[in-house]
């Protein structure tokens, strides 16, 4: 009888979750206020934003087809020794071009969490590492330390404005990102049991009939939502907060870091409504909410009731992706998940770069008020598309 496959268990990948989402949440709020600082305008700010999706959409694409080529150990730490060199390129450099490359290649993130290529492999495997009979349970825990670690990354994003703007408090903002990289890499040398169940195939080759076509629609409906949620990342919205009503990188960080904390507890609060009510349902009934609340915030007025329905939309914000998650992991086999999230990552990401030179736009012409409003009525469209599209078939 041969024995079970070793197994890390998902200690590792909760761990590996909130250094990168740290880091992720620090840099979602310190870089556009860098490059302010430095001398980069609006238009600029967005264009580095169109980089950092941009890279986001290749590294999936690379999930995607070496998956079973290189292995996910190697491509983890691949990814990981990226961020070391983009954090290294921007502690050291002030010019366009190499802050264009970090931002492409580093997997940087823009909304304070992620949907790169590290949750695209640990999305897939983590049903199996956790044992776990509940997927939304494992997904909860998952998310709630991500958020967590993103609430205290973006709490610790106002250092730099406490310390004057200095260039030496960026450069060791850089420096923390690249050795959160090191970390990570020294954290998926000791991970196992994330090969185990992989595709044979290149690509989409081994995923069935109905799981392509599942995969075919998820991958629009979820372009759909990130082309919405560009306009809702904590780059957007801090660019927005500042534009509206002058709060500093200070004032942001402190407010980023309650909003994460609130969205921390809805990811876990998901489960226990997606018990009763079923994961399609949780997932799409909050969302409405929450981008209900977003419009409010853009026709608030004032910065009480903005920061108001902020957190009142944080409260739902986040509970469909647990949910979503978990509904990936009914609606395809065991073999095809890393696949099936790489592969709607990719187009989450595309839709994120399609976004991307829009928003640049609207920066550029100066109509930053229209932010909240793009991104609440975009991702209601898609709340509403994915309800009819599954209401048969799951609850």
């Amino acid at each position: 009888m041969s024995a079970e496959p070793r197994s890390s268990g998902p200690l590792p990948v909760y761990v590996a979750k909130g250094v990168r989402v740290y880091v992720s949440g620090l840099l979602s709020i310190v870089l556009p206020f860098y490059l302010g600082t430095i001398g980069y305008g609006l238009f600029f700010q967005g264009v580095a934003l169109v980089a950092i999706l941009a890279g986001n959409a290749v590294s999936n694409v690379a999930v995607t087809y070496l998956d079973s080529v290189v292995g996910r150990r190697r491509l983890l730490q691949a990814f990981s020794l990226l961020m070391v060199a983009a954090g290294a390129v921007l502690a050291v450099s002030t010019s366009l071009a190499p802050i264009l490359v970090a931002c492409l290649v580093g997997n940087i993130s823009s909304t304070g969490t992620e949907a790169g290529p590290f949750q695209s492999i640990e999305a897939g495997t983590l049903p199996e590492l956790a044992r776990s009979k509940s997927a939304v349970k494992a997904f909860g825990r998952y998310n709630l330390i991500g958020y967590s670690a993103a609430a205290v990354g973006q709490l610790t994003s106002a250092g730099p404005g406490l310390l004057g703007n200095t260039m030496s408090s960026f450069r060791a903002v850089f420096v923390g990102f690249a050795v959160a990289g090191a970390l990570l890499f020294v954290i998926y040398s000791r991970l196992h049991g994330i090969e185990e169940g992989r595709s044979t195939a290149p690509g989409l080759a081994n995923l069935g009939p109905q799981s392509k076509k599942d995969l075919v629609r998820l991958s629009g409906l979820f372009s759909l939502d990130a082309f919405g949620g560009v306009f809702v990342t904590t780059y957007l919205l801090s660019i927005w907060f500042k534009s509206t009503y002058g709060l500093q990188l200070e004032a942001e960080g402190s407010i980023f870091f309650v909003a994460a904390l609130v969205a921390a507890a809805s990811t876990y609060g998901a489960a226990l409504i997606a018990a009763r009510v079923g994961n399609l349902r949780t997932m799409v009934y909050t969302h409405l909410l929450s981008n209900g609340f977003l419009v409010l915030m853009g026709l608030a007025g004032s910065l009480l009731p903005a920061l108001a329905f902020l957190f009142l939309r944080q409260s739902f914000s986040q509970m469909d992706v647990p949910t979503r998650q978990a509904l990936m992991s009914e609606m395809f086999q065991k073999n095809e998940r890393v696949q099936a999230y790489a592969t709607t990552n990719t187009l989450r990401s595309l839709g994120s770069s399609a976004a991307g030179p829009v928003a640049a736009g609207v920066l550029g012409l100066g109509l930053v008020s229209a932010v909240p409003f793009v991104g609440g009525g975009v991702k209601i469209l898609y709340d509403l598309l994915t309800f009819f599209s599954y209401r048969r078939r799951y609850r």
